[in-house]
């Protein structure tokens, strides 16, 4: 494979992983401005499938990866781990693209800021739980510094969704490139003895 057929594939396969990672977070965006409690066990269930995926499909781009590398050349693991991180800082910004439009686009920063606060005091009431004078100060406390808190940038919001794909592919790189990892073999296997 030459450096354009490597780049272009690479690009694709990252562009996939990056749409998955882009839709998850989208759906994680409006679950946690819309104030609807019953929505965050689909949206725990929603992170673990979406984890397993993202695993599953660096795992197999990885593997076939692997494949062009034959069996007197080997795949180190450092190769794996390198593709990995390539691959996911294609994702990551794609992901960092979405998130930032939708944050400072279409949902606007500060509407979000203030309907996540809005949602979060809808979820607690509703749950309940007692709270005490000093529990109820310190959540004031809490939503007074978040609104203080001065807008990210667009570009630190895209770069912050861009270190988050590359910390997972960080974590699960270590396995799949371990598993994926294969030694040169200098005679072409084993061969059957007549």
């Amino acid at each position: 494979m030459n450096k354009s057929q490597f780049w272009n594939e690479t690009a694709k396969k990252g562009a996939v992983l990056g749409a998955l990672l882009a839709l998850s977070a989208i759906f994680e965006m409006w679950v946690s401005i819309s104030g609807k409690h019953a929505m965050l066990w689909p949206m725990t269930i929603e992170w673990i499938a979406v984890a397993v995926l993202h695993y599953y499909l660096l795992h197999r781009y990885t593997k076939q990866y692997s494949l062009g590398f034959s069996d007197e050349v080997g795949f180190t693991f450092w190769q794996g781990y390198g593709y990995q991180m390539i691959l996911s800082a294609f994702a990551g910004v794609i992901v960092g693209v979405v998130q930032s439009l939708m944050l400072h686009g279409v949902i606007g920063y500060s509407n979000y800021i203030e309907r996540v606060m809005n949602s979060t005091q809808q979820i607690i009431a509703s749950s309940g739980a007692p709270m005490s004078n000093a529990t109820q100060s310190m959540l004031a406390q809490a939503f007074e510094q978040v609104q203080q808190t001065q807008e990210p940038s667009v570009l630190s919001t895209a770069w912050g969704s861009m270190v988050n794909a590359l910390l997972f592919a960080a974590l699960f790189g270590l396995i799949i490139a371990g598993v994926t990892a294969r030694a040169p073999r200098l005679f072409g296997g084993s061969e059957q003895q007549e």
